[in-house]
C-alpha cells in the first residue's frame, strides 16, 4: 500500500461512524491542558525605596543648580547695574562740580554788587539828610539814588541738580552727597521765595525813584562819572522831577529798608548757599577725584 493510501485510510478511521455518538467521541478525547504563562504567577520585587531616594537626590541637585544659575544671573545683573550707575554718577559728579565752581564765582560777584549798591544807598540816605543844611547838589543825589535801579539777583546754574532730581538718580550719588545736594537745592528754593517776596517792594522803590529823578538824566550822569568826570559832575545842580521834601523823605525811608533787605539776603541766603557749594565741591573732589 502506498503512503498516500495509508494517510487516506487513517483519515477515514478518524471520522466518526454514523452510529457513534459525537459526545462519546469528545469524551474519549484527552483534555488539553492550557498552561498559563509563568510570568503571571511570578513575584515582582520593586526596589521602591532605593529608586525614590535616588530620585529625591536628583530633584535636590536640579533645584540647587537652577537656584545657583538664577542667583549667579542676578549677581551678574546687579554688578552690571552697579557699574553702570557708577559711570553715570561719575558723569553727574563731573558736571555738578563744574556748575558749582561757576556758582561760587557768581555768588561772590553778586555779593560784591549788592554790597556796592548798599553802600551807595547808605550814602544817598546820608546826603539826602544833609541836602538843605550842607547844600548838597542834586547831581550827588542822582548818582547815589541810581543804585535803586541796579538790583542784583543771584541765579544758580543748577542744571545737573534738576536732572538728578527729575530722573530719580539722586540716590546713586551716595547718602552724604545726596543729602548735601538736597540741602543746597533747598537753599536755592528759599532764596527764590525771598526774591518773590521782595520784588513788589523793589518795584515800589523804583516807582518812587522815577517820581523824583529823571531816568534819562540819571543814565547820562552815571556814564559821565564812569569816564572819570566825577568831581566836575558832582558840582552840577541838576533839577529834580519833584523836589517835594515829604516825597524825598518817603523815598529815603525805603532806601534804608532796601539796604536792610540786601544785608539780610547776604547773611541769610547767599553766604549759606556759597558755603554749601564749597562743601559740595570738597565732597565731590574727594569722592570722584575731580580737579
Amino acid at each position: 500500500m502506498s503512503e498516500e493510501e495509508k494517510i487516506e485510510q487513517q483519515s477515514m478511521e478518524d471520522k466518526p461512524k454514523p452510529h457513534e455518538n459525537v459526545d462519546e467521541i469528545i469524551s474519549q478525547k484527552q483534555p488539553i491542558e492550557v498552561k498559563e504563562p509563568q510570568t503571571k504567577n511570578m513575584e515582582v520585587h520593586h526596589h521602591g525605596h532605593v529608586h525614590e531616594k535616588k530620585k529625591w537626590k536628583e530633584y535636590v541637585f536640579q533645584f540647587f543648580m537652577l537656584f545657583l544659575a538664577v542667583f549667579c544671573g542676578f549677581l551678574a545683573e546687579y554688578q552690571l547695574e552697579h557699574v553702570i550707575e557708577q559711570q553715570r554718577a561719575k558723569v553727574y559728579a563731573s558736571n555738578l562740580f563744574e556748575e558749582l565752581k561757576k556758582d561760587t564765582i557768581s555768588i561772590n560777584n553778586t555779593i560784591k554788587k549788592i554790597k556796592l549798591n548798599a553802600a551807595k544807598l547808605d550814602s544817598f540816605c546820608f546826603f539826602s539828610a544833609q541836602k538843605e543844611s550842607a547844600k548838597i547838589p542834586n547831581s550827588i543825589l542822582y548818582y547815589y539814588a541810581f543804585a535803586t535801579t541796579t538790583i542784583s539777583f543771584y541765579t544758580s546754574d543748577n542744571t545737573t541738580i534738576e536732572q538728578l532730581k527729575n530722573s530719580g538718580n539722586l540716590r546713586i550719588m551716595g547718602n552724604n552727597l545726596s543729602q548735601k545736594i538736597s540741602f543746597y537745592q533747598k537753599l536755592l528754593h528759599d532764596l527764590d521765595n525771598e526774591y518773590q517776596l521782595t520784588r513788589p517792594e523793589f518795584a515800589k522803590m523804583e516807582e518812587l525813584y522815577f517820581k523824583i529823578f529823571d531816568g534819562n538824566t540819571s543814565q547820562l550822569l552815571n556814564k559821565a562819572i564812569t569816564q572819570q568826570l566825577k568831581d566836575s559832575v558832582f558840582k552840577l545842580n541838576i533839577p529834580l522831577v519833584n523836589d517835594d521834601p515829604k516825597l524825598m523823605k518817603e523815598f529815603t525811608g525805603w532806601m534804608k529798608f532796601e539796604v536792610s533787605i540786601y544785608m539780610d539776603q547776604i547773611k541769610e541766603h547767599l553766604l549759606p548757599i556759597k558755603n554749601t557749594a564749597i562743601d559740595l565741591l570738597i565732597l565731590l573732589k574727594k569722592e570722584y577725584h575731580l580737579e
